[in-house]
């Protein structure tokens, strides 16, 4: 699990790694098949042609050109079509130190490739379009599985490679909402203290928030504060939600938590994500976190209002507190001594 924020401190931090990440050199090296199409081309042209000052693409054209892999960058794109030379290729530049991504017309001919060579390529390494390139669907799908696999590629440059290609900063935006959510589940099953996990999560969510700002380019400003606020509301009615849904079933109170927790948190990250996406206007995002809270209200609503409830909580007391038991042994050591951490400093 990763670090909790505890502070406010670490809280604005993530705001202010954005003037960072503008000065963070990032690499790219976009070797292009020949026999690839020309809108497949056009495609990967347009989502690494940059204009950022810290970003640097070396493009080049096989075979007609030999690849250089002595060229040191932080990731290698290959644009595959029938090549019979992609697998092979695309294990040099591996070997050479270079993370290798292939994204190809058709995974039939990398299949015969590797075949036909006798090496593989990892499938994590290999991304295909569902459908035609010239659909806008299929290229905003493509354009995600690209940048996700950036993001988790090159974590520590994730933030800099979203300044520098407009197609990262959503998957960086998905992958850092998904990440807090994991946590705050984490935070509502483990922290017994009576209160105590709604700071914790609370400045997670904020910190989040101030992430995806950071994600599609907007550093610290005073408008921030009212993201900020927007997060608290949407905090104080997950927490409703969570004790009227505990209240129907105290056996499974643990479970509920950390439910809302993963919910309650992927649904601000959401509305922030939209919110930034539409241009950062401020009635977007509250128009955006008003149905996040109406659609919270209306889930625990939902939990009471099950018929049948009643006779599953009388049943399902000896079964959730083994469950429970379960989770707390399984629970990784370093999520444990987090929330401890949490806990005393909402305590101070």
């Amino acid at each position: 699990m990763a670090k909790i924020p505890l502070d406010i401190r670490a809280l604005l931090s993530a705001a202010f790694d954005i003037e960072k990440a503008k000065t963070t050199p990032v690499s790219v090296n976009v070797l292009i098949d020949e026999t690839v199409s020309p809108d497949f081309q056009a495609f990967i042209r347009a989502g690494f042609n940059s204009q950022a000052a810290h970003s640097r693409v070396m493009m080049s054209y096989f075979p007609t050109q030999k690849p250089d892999t002595s060229l040191k960058a932080d990731i290698t794109v290959i644009a595959a079509g029938s090549s019979d030379e992609i697998t092979v290729l695309a294990q040099t530049f591996r070997h050479a130190g270079s993370a290798v991504l292939v994204v190809a017309e058709s995974a039939e001919q990398i299949r015969f490739c590797a075949q036909a060579s006798g090496v593989a390529l990892p499938e994590k390494d290999l991304v295909v379009p569902q459908g035609s390139i010239n659909d806008k669907e299929v290229q905003a799908r493509l354009a995600d599985h690209i940048g996700m696999w950036i993001v988790e590629t090159d974590r520590e440059k994730s933030l800099a490679f979203s300044l520098a290609y407009p197609f990262v900063r959503r998957p960086l935006a998905q992958h850092i909402i998904t990440r807090t959510a994991i946590q705050n589940a984490g935070v509502g099953v483990v922290v017994f203290v009576p209160g105590a996990d709604m700071p914790v999560m609370t400045l997670n969510q904020a910190k989040m928030v101030l992430q995806i700002a950071a994600a599609y380019g907007y550093p610290l400003e005073p408008e921030r504060v009212k993201e900020l606020a927007g997060v608290l509301v949407g905090a104080l009615v997950c927490r409703g939600v969570a004790r009227q849904a505990v209240a129907v079933v105290p056996a499974l109170g643990w479970a509920i938590k950390g439910a809302m927790g993963y919910a309650g948190t992927t649904a601000i990250g959401k509305a922030a994500l939209e919110y930034f996406e539409q241009g950062g206007n401020i009635a977007g995002l509250a128009a955006v976190v008003g149905s996040t809270r109406d659609a919270l209200i209306k889930a625990g609503t939902f939990i009471a209002d099950v018929p049948g409830f009643q006779k599953a909580k009388e049943a399902v007391g000896p079964s959730a507190r083994k469950a429970a038991a379960v989770v707390k042994t399984k629970v990784a050591p370093t999520a444990i001594s987090a929330v401890k951490q949490a806990v005393n400093a909402v305590r101070r």
